[in-house]
């Protein structure tokens, strides 16, 4: 029985004749799976794989946010980048139309706002979970995938419509992670789930 790189899937033999080299659980298809993984230990550049519509965009090394890269321990590869959603953009756009209106006297408040969201990094890797936030000063939290024990969705009515929310990672004693304002939250919990469990 033949089973998925990737999601782990054993398919049947009606499957992997139908199949044509790619997983009908998670979509992959193999060659293209090995091929990355070649590349990636190679030190070659991956090609990336995004999703729009305010979706998580998943990336290996290339378009890896800098405070992740760096931290990456030996072995250490990240699994999941976190984008934020647009209306996380939105206090930004209000500072910004605001300060039109008082003559730039409100811009320095916009660009603030747009460096605060700019800076805000959060992933998954094949170890931990990181969120990592600040302009000049850094503030981390960070999880090991070891120490996991709940991934909470948390997604009021704004959020269900307009494909939004947060993802609580709580661990061990009092600590957590909270994953902030990114889209489609459920396939965020899903992805970290997944690693917790392989």
């Amino acid at each position: 029985m033949q089973q998925c790189p990737k999601c782990t899937h054993d398919l049947t033999l009606a499957e992997q004749e139908a199949a044509d080299g790619q997983c009908p659980q998670c979509g992959i298809y193999f060659a293209k799976f090995f091929e990355q993984a070649r590349r990636a230990l190679a030190g070659e550049p991956v090609p990336t794989r995004s999703r729009s519509n305010g979706r998580p965009k998943l990336r290996t090394t290339d378009g890896v946010p800098s405070y992740i890269k760096e931290s990456l321990s030996a072995g250490e590869t990240v699994e999941a980048v976190f984008r934020l959603h647009w209306i996380a953009w939105v206090p930004t756009v209000l500072w910004l139309i605001a300060s039109l209106f008082t003559l730039g006297f409100l811009l320095p408040l916009a660009i603030f706002y747009w460096l605060k969201t700019r800076a805000i990094q959060q992933a998954v890797t094949s170890h931990r979970v990181i969120y990592k936030s600040g302009i000049i000063s850094r503030r981390t939290e960070e999880m090991r995938i070891t120490s996991i024990e709940t991934v909470e969705l948390r997604q009021g009515v704004l959020g269900r419509l307009l494909g939004f929310g947060n993802v609580r990672v709580t661990g061990r004693g009092s600590s957590d992670v909270v994953i902030q304002r990114i889209g489609d939250p459920i396939d965020v919990k899903r992805r970290i789930e997944q690693i917790r469990f392989d």
